[in-house]
Formats: structure tokens, C-alpha cells, sequence
């Protein structure tokens, strides 16, 4: 099997620089808050107890620890979701990967990678502390949105949306071709 030559850009490159950017941002998050970098360790329930600064109109900073997946979903302290979710993100990853190596579009692998830098960073956490650290809120911009996320998160929704968008154009390149 052909390694195309971008592939170590997308699977390795764009997926450390969003790992890196995840965990710098949760130490910098868990410093605001005069809290140890493993407090999700510690106490899981952190976000019960009202840590929140504001930031803007639309952004605030709200400490919270999530033991779920998206959303608060699939949410528990027990040991075994906790590693089913952890090997869960390890094998997403890995047939990620595969897929990564088969695409040729463009928005596809930078979604792709995207997607593996934010499952990684979620992962490192899982994995360390039992639960992921979520420290943005854009309940001011968005009312009807109340979770908390933090730079993982929201490198899995980008990716998402240039995979969604390479669909869209390729859709359309097909109407045109057709007409």
C-alpha cells in the first residue's frame, strides 16, 4: 500500500499541533481556577461546584470534568466505561487512520486529522484522569447550548465540518458534471 506523500502531515503533524494546543489550554484552564492539573482526577464532580469566570459577552470559562462523550452523554464513574471509552477512542483512531490513508480530497484529511488530534487529546485525559477536562462555555452566544467544551472538542466538530463541506463540493461537482 502507497503512503501519498501529505500523509504524515494529516495523521502525525495537524494531530500533535491540536494535541498540544488541547492540553496546554486545559493546564492553562485548570491554573485560572487555582486548581491541580489532574482536579478531574480528584474530584470528577468539579463542575457541580460553580467554578466560572467570565470572559465576554459570549464566552466564559466554566471548569467542569466530563466522564461521558459529547454532550455529558454515555456519563458515569465507573471503571469500566471509563477504559471501554479510552480503547473506544483508541481503535476510533486507528480506523481513522486507515480511512485517512484511502481519501485523496483535500477538506476530507484536514477534517480527518482534525479528528484524531481531538480524539487523542480527550484520549490523554480518559486516560490520566478518568474523565475530560471542559473548561469553554458559549452559553452567552449560544442560550440554548448549556455544555461546556474545551479544544478537543471543538477540533472533532471542525473536522466534521470540512468532511461535510468536501461532501457538499463533491455533490456539486457531480450536478455539474451531470448537467
Amino acid at each position: 500500500m502507497k503512503i501519498y506523500k501529505s500523509f504524515w502531515a494529516y495523521a502525525l503533524g495537524l494531530p500533535a499541533v491540536i494535541v498540544l494546543l488541547d492540553q496546554l489550554s486545559k493546564k492553562w484552564a485548570t491554573d485560572l481556577f487555582d486548581l491541580p492539573f489532574n482536579i478531574c482526577e480528584i474530584n470528577p464532580y468539579i463542575g457541580q461546584e460553580g467554578y466560572l469566570k467570565e470572559f465576554s459577552p459570549i464566552i466564559d470559562w466554566a471548569m467542569t470534568c466530563n466522564q461521558g462523550v459529547s454532550f455529558g452523554m454515555l456519563s458515569g464513574d465507573s471503571p469500566a466505561k471509563r477504559w471501554g471509552l479510552t480503547v473506544f477512542a483508541g481503535l476510533m483512531v486507528i480506523a481513522i487512520l486507515y480511512v485517512l490513508l484511502k481519501t485523496s480530497e483535500k477538506f476530507t484529511r484536514i477534517g480527518l486529522g482534525l479528528i484524531i488530534g481531538g480524539a487523542i487529546g480527550n484520549g490523554i485525559d480518559r486516560f490520566m484522569h478518568g474523565s475530560v477536562t471542559d473548561f469553554i462555555s458559549a452559553e452567552g452566544l449560544l442560550p440554548f447550548f448549556p455544555w461546556v467544551f474545551n479544544i478537543a472538542d471543538s477540533a472533532i466538530t471542525i473536522g466534521v465540518m470540512f468532511i461535510a463541506l468536501d461532501i457538499f463540493l463533491e455533490w456539486r461537482r457531480e450536478k455539474k458534471k451531470q448537467a
